[in-house]
């Protein structure tokens, strides 16, 4: 098993209850293909960098998740087909940090790049 990280964008028009349900609905598909989800942290709605969809606020969430290779591949397929995804984005990562996210600007001594394999 690989560790991986999605983070996705989802319209922030939609009420709290659908948006639980569309993150609840990730870790399923992540669950029921033998993955192992290892913390889900709900970053909330944010300003986009830029419009999208007509869009200038996105709600974001980030799950760190253990599974199989095919996993990401099905997690694409489904945020395409998801009209209330904005945007996503999955990568592969050496290890999981601790369970509260770790920004640059907390730690001058951080390197965003090291987490990422080669």
């Amino acid at each position: 098993m690989n560790a991986y990280e999605t983070i996705f964008v989802l319209d922030p028009q939609l009420e709290d209850e659908p948006i639980n349900k569309q993150i609840v609905q990730v870790e399923h598909l992540i669950t029921a293909r033998h993955g192992e989800i290892v913390g889900t942290e709900r970053w909330g709605r944010r300003k986009l960098q830029y419009e999208i969809n007509k869009r200038q606020q996105g709600f974001y969430t980030l799950i760190r998740f253990n599974a199989d290779s095919t996993v990401p591949a099905e997690l694409e397929r489904v945020f395409k087909l998801n009209e209330a995804v904005l945007r996503h984005v999955t990568v592969r990562v050496k290890s999981h940090e601790p369970s509260h996210s770790r920004l640059p600007e907390d730690d001058e001594t951080y390197d965003e790049r090291s987490r990422y394999r080669e």
